[in-house]
């Protein structure tokens, strides 16, 4: 263990020695320790100090704690804070799912988040405060500790070569080993702040079970069960729908790791879908109602009946969901059938109903192959994309046809994959059509439009939205123009038109996850919409009229979308299917406009 030597205690001084920690540790070949402890009696400045860390003014004058630091930026380059994780009241698994998300991993849980950690380039760093008051659950299970947070994930997070850690707690020695550790110690300033109390002496216990859970505060919704714990009720708050759709996500998460509480049959699984989605920050109540629902639809109906009105007066709500029923890809075969073709891991084809989801046939699908892509262009007629590049006809029927111009998309693009040598950035990575056109993308970010209705030896248009691999593609005829939309592995998704053969100036968004799927259609309601589906288990609508976007959680990691017209999204997954109703004028209410490049 190594302390900051010739500390004063002053935020000043911790603030420089922090900067300069952070530039020695990021050296690969420096000896500096991976992590370092903020520690300090209550009412320090702890967690001001990090906070100030992190949005990059430390070391700067900090008129609240009656300073003059001198700046920082002289001395040492501002660091990038990858992460904040909030330890107070958190057991490993939520503190996880917290961290993800700012990775751009998503809700992803410990043994996920260090897998993808250990893979990730990135030399990174993250924040957490509050460890010692870290701890959810039963009193008497380790969970309530904060030791096993830093067992569960602190400890291997420590072990990890390109990690690094800025711990704030009450001593170093809860991180159990204090080899590889740099102290920061801070003392309270003499006229500095009193420590703020947690719950205050004399506070009026939270509402009991079967409460107006919509008029609790924030407060009350976070201490409910760790009251009902200590007064032994909290298996009846568990089996009040209204506690569940606004509790805490934390101490319910700990609370059903303990297999004494009895709860009602399936919850356990319910939440175990749905908790993930539900930790997100500030989600909507009505959007809380509505992940709980989607979640309980198949295995406990009762529950989902109970949270239905709830989740419809929001902007989305599920209207069915097969969790067992995993899927690579699909697609629409037309608004006139109401029907879908699935395809799964294997390449063994489906035709669903749209309407219930139940299964309608099976379909001739030939050798097993991995689909990466399915996209229609007749009613009994697919293109697909193999994973391997590989671009193959799909016919439904004994009658089906494909339209003119597919056989030489088929044959330019399939010359690359069958090429004695074939270079892995000129084979297909993703693939969309209209009954007109069809859109192709591959390793160089490229996308090529080619005609459906004529044949041409060569794509009519080719786009260069990207820097890196095209993840994603979604078209649609407006009128003569072909509109494309393109995710790629450089994190951006764009918008581009067959008219102006070149992307709009600016993508659409640019994030630090990446697209994963993409639906585009002329909706009724508000227009043309593009749907994405991002890595990190976000799933994004633009309104491409106004700019204007919507944020929901996504359930899971999605492979595949698709968009109808009258706002039914359908999505697909390793984890399932589902169809999704989106009210499309509630949807975009109220958030700000922002323009779509």
């Amino acid at each position: 263990m190594a302390t900051v030597t010739g500390a004063d205690g002053t935020a000043a001084h911790a603030a420089r020695s922090l900067l300069a920690w952070a530039a020695a540790s990021g050296d690969p070949a420096g000896t500096a320790p991976r992590t370092a402890v903020v520690t300090g009696p209550s009412g320090a400045g702890k967690s001001r100090l990090l906070a100030r860390f992190v949005a990059g003014t430390a070391g700067e004058a900090d008129p609240a704690a009656g300073g003059t630091g001198a700046s920082a930026s002289r001395t040492a380059a501002r660091p990038t804070v990858h992460a904040v994780g909030l330890a107070e009241g958190q057991i490993a698994r939520t503190l996880s799912w917290q961290l993800g998300r700012h990775l751009g991993y998503g809700p992803v849980g410990p043994d996920e988040l260090l897998r993808r950690l250990a893979a990730d380039p990135r030399p990174v760093l993250m924040v957490v405060t509050d460890l010692h008051r870290s701890g959810r659950g039963p009193s008497d299970l380790p969970a309530a500790r904060p030791a096993a947070l830093v067992e569960g994930l602190i400890a291997p997070l420590r072990s990890l070569p390109n990690v690094r850690l800025i711990v704030e707690c009450d001593t170093p020695r809860l991180l159990g080993t204090e080899d590889g550790l740099l102290v920061v110690p801070l003392e309270p300033a003499a006229d500095g702040p009193p420590a703020p109390e947690t719950h205050p002496a004399g506070a009026t216990a939270p509402p009991a079970p079967g409460h107006d859970w919509r008029s609790a505060t924030p407060d009350e919704r976070e201490r409910a069960l760790d009251h009902a714990l200590a007064t032994g009720s909290a298996h009846e708050l568990l089996r009040d729908p209204g506690y569940l759709v606004y509790g805490s996500v934390p101490a319910v998460t700990a609370v059903l790791g303990d297999q004494r509480v009895p709860v009602p049959p399936g919850l356990r699984e319910i939440w175990a879908a749905a908790a993930p989605a539900l930790s997100a920050p500030d989600l909507p109540d009505t959007q809380r109602a509505a992940v709980l629902h989607a979640a309980a639809l198949a295995a406990h109906p009762r529950l989902a009946e109970f949270l239905r009105p709830l989740a419809e007066s929001g902007p989305w709500v599920t209207r069915w969901s097969h969790a067992s029923r995993p899927t690579a890809a699909l697609a629409l075969t037309g608004p006139a059938t109401g029907a879908f073709v699935a395809a799964d891991a294997l390449g063994r084809l489906t035709r669903y109903a749209l309407a219930d989801g139940q299964a309608l046939t099976s379909l001739p699908s030939g050798t097993a192959w991995q689909p990466a892509a399915l996209a229609p262009v007749t009613s009994d007629g697919l293109l697909a994309l193999d994973r391997s590049g590989v671009l193959r006809p799909l016919l439904l029927g004994p009658d089906a046809l494909l339209p003119i111009g597919s056989g030489s998309l088929l044959l330019h693009h399939n010359a690359a994959v069958l090429a004695p040598e074939p270079d892995p950035a000129d084979l297909p990575t993703a693939l969309a059509a209209t009954t007109r056109h069809a859109a192709v993308g591959d390793g160089l970010g490229r996308v090529h439009l080619w005609p459906l209705d004529s044949p041409a030896p060569e794509p009519r248009t080719t786009l260069r939205p990207h820097r890196a691999a095209v993840t994603a593609v979604a078209c649609l005829d407006l009128g003569d123009t072909l509109l494309v939309a393109s995710g790629g592995l450089d994190g951006t998704v764009t918008l581009g038109d067959s008219a102006t053969a070149r992307p709009l100036t600016e993508p659409v968004e640019r994030r630090d996850a990446l697209p994963t799927a993409l639906a585009l259609a002329d909706t009724e309601a508000a227009g043309p919409v593009l749907a994405v589906a991002w890595s990190d288990q976000r799933l994004h609508l633009w309104h491409l009229l106004s700019g204007r976007r919507a944020a929901l959680p996504a359930p899971y990691g999605l492979r595949s979308l698709a968009l109808t017209g009258d706002g039914r999204l359908l999505s697909a997954g390793t984890r399932g299917t589902r169809l999704t109703r989106l009210d499309l004028a509630a949807l975009w209410a109220g958030t700000a406009g922002r323009r779509a490049g």
